[in-house]
């Protein structure tokens, strides 16, 4: 009996059946090979482990074999895998294809034209195959190279188009061929990093990788906004979204370090959002970075009560032994508290964003819609079903989008556009839809006008800060401003509608900065979302900087990047309430009349308005009663 029980429970753990130390993900760790190499015993991993598994519980770890040229040792490598299977922990391979880093450049890639190069590729994949029935690579699979070799093979083509049909190759032919014919159990699976606008430039074709590769990984590190990427927040999320839409069930999990995390809150806020987009397992890079005591730092939001309560984790920490709480404890800590609500949640519903396959144009522009308050989700088809959808400046690059808008708003559906879609498209047929003309002039403005569906206007509004936007005109009567700007006397649409067949297009026309997104008076946030939100059946009331992710269950969540506690309002079309998921807290809304945005016909009826308070760097999440 004793042995069938062995038996039984090594069969569930290699299928990753066995509960896990989380109720709705796997929790994992990346192990570096220079990691591998350092610790390389049982005994060492045993002294190592004692400490590291006080701060941090894991289902998982990915065991290196190459990095920066250096290779995991045999004997180390083996006394890895053999001490985390001896703790019922699941092991997979890891990847660094990175030839070097900061000789000519700060990351220098593989010469993927390169003979020898590529033998090097093909004997790495080859030994971690042998050993792992998973293999990731970290998200260097890419070139930046333009040595001769490179230079001559490309030839007349763009850098793009021959960087992408060369790492196709290489893929197919030196990685995840030999490593299928070494194991045929074996999985590769490529993470992609966070820069996905800038990929095909750089070998990354989104079309045909995650079709070549077994899956994809996602990089949702998105650090600290003011580093050199700029990254917003809501990537953390949004990435996730998007490659689970580009090869659904096969986007295996997000990965997030520590870079460039100046708070532990914002450390945390990475790991809430890559949750809140439902994937089924996150990394944490790297094993020894999770060993490291976080920064202590006076946070100005602490006395508001955030959701990473450092207090209660310290606390926590010493009744388990642990006097100087790590990385790790900051993560577990925040696993915890959205473990406890990710079960209620059903699959994110959020306002589709067609982007074609490698489209470029208003780069990284959801991620600070998403900011905004406006729930989108990037998709790689113009959506069959739904009646809402929204075009930017990458939209353009389907030379049958206009036939596609114009079949949706035949329809009945609705779309919204932005001001580069538009402008990209003014003489390549959108005017045979409605007519405005982008003027390639600017205007600095400081004012905003709302107007309601019937002509009545609200106050004119102050912006937190002046912005650029640019300038379009129209047929006065052949549409409307839904929102205007204001300068010095004169002014221009910020939201444009009009009619087409059964259908409404609206134009977002968004400032040069795209963070001045942020800088909106509350009353234009609200009709951007409002309008934008048709399907959802709920959108959000409230200043920027603030993202709200919705379910398809009648649940949502909120998550506020605010320094203290901000109070939004949620309008929900049908229910009296909320009940907060995870203190069971009832909280009832007001009644008010119903006002259709531009297009759609009076309904005379009523919704529901209910107000919460989120602290700073905080999430919160609801069920509508």
């Amino acid at each position: 009996m004793k042995k069938l029980f062995l038996l039984v429970t090594a069969l569930l753990l290699s299928l990753g059946v066995l509960a896990g130390q989380y109720n709705n993900f796997r929790a994992t760790a990346y192990i570096m090979a220079g990691d591998v190499n350092r610790i390389g015993t049982v005994e060492n991993w045993e002294k190592s482990w004692n400490e590291f598994s006080k701060n941090l519980k894991l289902d998982k770890v990915y065991i290196e074999t190459f990095r920066d040229m250096t290779y995991s040792d045999d004997k180390a490598l083996d006394a890895a895998i053999k001490f985390f299977r001896s703790k019922g922990i699941q092991i997979s391979g890891g990847i660094t294809y990175n030839w070097r880093g900061g000789v000519r450049q700060r990351w220098e890639s593989f010469c993927y034209s390169n003979p020898e190069h590529l033998a090097i590729i093909k004997d790495v994949i080859e030994r971690t195959a042998a050993r792992f029935d998973e293999i990731v690579l970290d998200d260097y699979y890419f070139t930046n190279c333009k040595d001769d070799l490179c230079i001559e093979a490309k030839g007349d083509r763009s850098w793009g188009d021959f960087r992408s049909d060369l790492l196709e190759r290489v893929a197919r032919d030196y990685i995840v061929g030999p490593a299928h014919k070494v194991n045929p159990n074996c999985k590769v699976i490529v993470k992609y990093p966070n820069w996905y606008d800038h990929f095909y430039g750089l070998g990354f074709d989104l079309a045909r990788g995650p079709y070549t590769f077994d899956g994809v990984y996602t990089g949702t590190e998105t650090r600290d906004h003011t580093s050199e990427q700029h990254l917003q927040a809501y990537e953390s999320y949004g990435i996730i979204r998007y490659f689970e839409n580009i090869r659904p069930q096969h986007n295996l999990g997000g990965w997030v370090d520590t870079g460039g995390a100046s708070y532990p809150d914002l450390f945390a806020e990475q790991l809430w959002l890559t949750l809140f987009a439902k994937t089924p397992e996150i990394t944490l890079f790297n094993y020894s970075s999770m060993a490291r005591p976080f920064r202590t730092v006076d946070r100005p939001w602490a006395q508001y009560g955030p959701t990473l309560d450092l207090d209660d984790l310290r606390a926590e920490s010493a009744k388990r032994g642990v006097s100087e709480p790590t990385w790790g404890r900051v993560a577990e800590y925040a696993y915890q508290k959205i473990d406890a609500v990710l079960g209620a949640l059903g699959q994110p519903k959020s306002i589709p964003a067609y982007k074609p396959y490698n489209a470029e144009g208003e780069e990284f522009l959801h991620n600070y819609m998403g900011m905004a308050g406006v729930p989108v989700e990037i998709v790689p088809e113009f959506p069959a079903e739904g009646n809402m959808v929204l075009l930017t400046e990458a939209a353009a690059a389907d030379p049958n989008i206009i036939a596609k808008m114009k079949a949706h708003l035949k329809k009945g559906g609705d779309i919204v556009v932005t001001s580069g879609f538009y402008a990209a498209m003014q003489d390549k047929g959108i005017k045979g839809i409605f007519e405005m003309q982008a003027t390639g002039r600017k205007a600095t403005i400081d004012t905003v006008v709302t107007a309601g569906p019937f002509g009545n206007r609200g106050p004119a509004l102050k912006t937190e800060v002046p912005m650029t936007i640019p300038v379009f005109t129209y047929f006065t009567n052949d549409s409307w401003e839904m929102i205007s700007t204001l300068d010095y006397g004169n002014g221009w649409p910020l939201l444009h509608h009009s009619v087409f067949s059964e259908g409404n297009i609206y134009v977002w026309v968004i400032p040069d900065n795209h963070s001045h997104l942020y800088a909106l008076p509350d009353q234009a946030l609200n009709l951007i979302r409002k309008t934008a939100s048709r399907d959802l059946g709920v959108y959000m009331e409230g200043p920027s900087q603030v993202a709200f992710f919705n379910y398809d269950n009648g649940t949502f969540a909120v998550h506020s990047f605010h320094d203290t506690p901000v109070e939004v309002s949620f309008v929900l079309d049908k229910g009296n309430g909320l009940s907060d998921i995870a203190s069971g807290e009832n909280i009832n809304g007001e009644k008010r009349n119903f006002t259709p945005v531009n297009g759609h016909p009076r309904e005379n009826r009523q919704e529901t308005v209910v107000k919460v308070t989120i602290p700073p760097h905080s999430f919160r999440a609801f069920r509508i009663k």
